[in-house]
């Protein structure tokens, strides 16, 4: 299926020529979480999926990217009547976290980010998930959680921040809840690459082109060796590696990359 498009509340997705683009569809919000988009993103990606989508570009509308957790428009906040209750359906409401950060971090294609504008609170595990992370030079992360809420942050942001740029910087980024500029986020090694703010989406649109062109058995297994790498030994890790490699040599994708490379032609992948 080369192009489709499915009708959501908080978000939009458009399937064209094997990119799937997901924009966060709350301007006027800043693209709050609600549970609404909590819900779509996952039943997003597996509609992107099936539509034959190879590539995955994550993005905001408007001027922002993801400002986190909806406080003002009513996210389940309601306090019950009872502390067990209360418990419970924080609980009950947490399995929406966990299902899209799953998704998002498991998703079947490589996942492109493209940060338009402010990424605040959950929306910073959101911007990190993505394999190639572009960040517009306006654009800023702002960890919410412990200063002004009085919350751990959530969305997997301590996980992935940690395993990217270390403790003291995660630490000091969640208890004080200071701005990270886009120069920072790209010196610490947060994103990829700072895209002047009027190029973001053509830069972003052309990477997620390269991994919709690429070879997908080859794209998804580099990405399982990379997230594995900071909690394995070598010695496991070139098993892992082994693995992964085997079927692939002598594959379609391999076969269509050493003829390519012989013939002098340029490699297509999309046919392999």
């Amino acid at each position: 299926m080369s192009d489709a498009r499915a009708r959501f509340e908080a978000i939009t997705l458009a399937v064209d020529d094997g990119i799937a683009t997901l924009t966060l569809n709350r301007p006027e919000s800043l693209n709050a979480l609600n549970s609404a988009m909590f819900l779509e993103v996952p039943e997003a990606i597996r509609q992107a999926a099936a539509a034959g989508a190879r590539a995955l570009l994550v993005t905001g509308a408007g001027r922002g990217f993801c400002s986190g957790a909806d406080l003002v428009g009513g996210n389940g906040f309601e306090r019950p009547p009872t502390e067990d209750a209360r418990l419970r359906a924080n609980r009950d409401g947490f399995e929406k976290v966990v299902t899209m950060v799953r998704a998002l971090n498991e998703a079947p294609m490589p996942v492109v980010c493209a940060i338009n504008g402010v990424a605040a609170g959950g929306g910073v595990g959101i911007a990190l998930a993505g394999d190639v992370i572009l960040m517009a030079r306006s654009a800023r992360f702002v960890l919410t959680f412990v200063p002004r809420l009085g919350l751990v942050p959530d969305v997997a942001a301590t996980w992935l921040m940690t395993r990217l740029v270390g403790r003291a910087r995660t630490m000091a980024a969640s208890l004080l809840g200071d701005a990270i500029s886009s120069e920072d986020a790209e010196r610490w090694g947060l994103v990829w690459r700072v895209i002047d703010d009027a190029q973001l989406m053509t830069e972003a649109r052309a990477a997620a082109r390269r991994l919709a062109d690429g070879p997908q058995q080859a794209v998804v297994g580099t990405r399982r060796l990379v997230d594995a790498a900071p909690r394995m030994p070598l010695a496991e890790h070139i098993l892992l590696e082994r693995d992964l490699q085997v079927p692939l040599i002598g594959g379609p994708e391999f076969n269509e990359g050493v003829a390519a490379f012989r013939e002098k032609r340029p490699v297509n992948f999309r046919g392999a």
